[in-house]
C-alpha cells in the first residue's frame, strides 16, 4: 500500500513538473539562452518546437533583433514601447513593411507574433498562391494590430482585454496577387472556388504559428478578416 502511495506520489510530481515546464516554455518566461531550444530561423522553422521558439520573443529584444536581422523573408525595425495603461501598451514591438516577399504595414506588433507573420507567408502562404493561384502574393492588407479594446464577438470574453490591446494580434483582410487581382476574406471566403480554397488553406496553416486563428466561420463578427493572435488561448477555427 505504501509502495503504491509512493509511486501515486511521484506520477504527481512528475505530471506537476512536466505542466510548469510546459507553461514556462509556451510564455517565453525562460531567456532563450538558458533554453535547450535551437534558436529560430525564419528561413527554416522546426515544426514541433515553433511555437516554442516564438515565444522566446516575447520579452527578448535582443533575440528579437538577431532574428529579423539575420533574415532575409522580413523587414522590420523595433519600436517604442508605450507604457501599459489599464492593460493597454505595447513592449518588444516592430515596425513591419514586408514580410515573405509581400508588401504590408504594420506601424507596430509584438515581435513574436510579426516573426509568426514571416514563417506563415515565407512557408505556407506563398507557395499556395502559387500553386492554387498561379501568381504570388505581393501585397497583404490589414484592418490594424493595436486596439484599446475588450474582446469583441464573445459573450464568454467579453470581459477580457484583447489581445490587440497589447499589439498582439493582428487582423488580416486582403491579399493582392502579382497580376494585380484581390483576393478578399470578406468576398471570396463562400465564393470563387480557387480563391475560396486559398483562403481556407491559409487559413488552416496559419495555425501552426498563431494560437488563434479565427475566420468568417467562427461568428459574425470576423467576417471580413482573419484573426490573429499568440495570446493564452488556443483556437483555430
Amino acid at each position: 500500500m505504501r509502495r503504491r502511495k509512493s509511486w501515486a506520489g511521484r506520477i504527481v510530481l512528475c505530471v506537476g513538473l512536466a505542466a510548469a515546464l510546459f507553461i514556462v516554455f509556451r510564455q517565453g518566461w525562460i531567456p532563450a539562452r538558458y533554453t535547450p531550444l535551437p534558436p529560430l530561423d525564419l528561413s527554416s522553422p522546426f515544426p514541433i518546437l515553433v511555437d516554442w521558439q516564438l515565444a522566446e520573443l516575447k520579452h527578448d529584444r535582443r533575440l528579437c533583433r538577431q532574428v529579423i536581422s539575420d533574415s532575409t523573408h522580413i523587414k522590420a525595425r523595433a519600436t517604442a514601447p508605450r507604457a501599459f495603461r489599464r492593460g493597454c501598451g505595447w513592449s518588444n514591438a516592430v515596425r513591419v513593411s514586408n514580410v515573405g516577399g509581400a508588401n504590408i504595414g504594420i506601424a507596430r506588433v509584438k515581435c513574436e507574433v510579426a516573426a509568426a507573420l514571416a514563417l506563415w507567408v515565407r512557408h505556407d502562404v506563398q507557395p499556395l498562391a502559387r500553386r492554387i493561384l498561379g501568381q504570388p502574393v505581393t501585397t497583404i492588407q490589414n484592418f490594424g494590430t493595436y486596439s484599446c479594446r475588450k474582446m469583441i464577438g464573445s459573450r464568454i470574453w467579453k470581459s477580457r482585454m484583447s489581445e490587440h490591446a497589447t499589439a498582439n494580434a493582428i487582423d488580416i483582410s486582403r491579399f493582392r496577387l502579382a497580376n494585380g487581382t484581390w483576393i478578399s476574406v470578406a468576398k471570396h471566403w463562400k465564393g470563387h472556388r480557387e480563391k475560396s480554397q486559398f483562403l481556407r488553406a491559409i487559413h488552416a496553416r496559419a495555425c501552426r504559428y498563431f494560437r488563434v486563428s479565427l475566420s468568417p466561420d467562427f461568428n459574425a463578427a470576423h467576417h471580413d478578416h482573419f484573426h490573429f493572435d499568440r495570446g493564452i488561448l488556443s483556437m483555430c477555427r
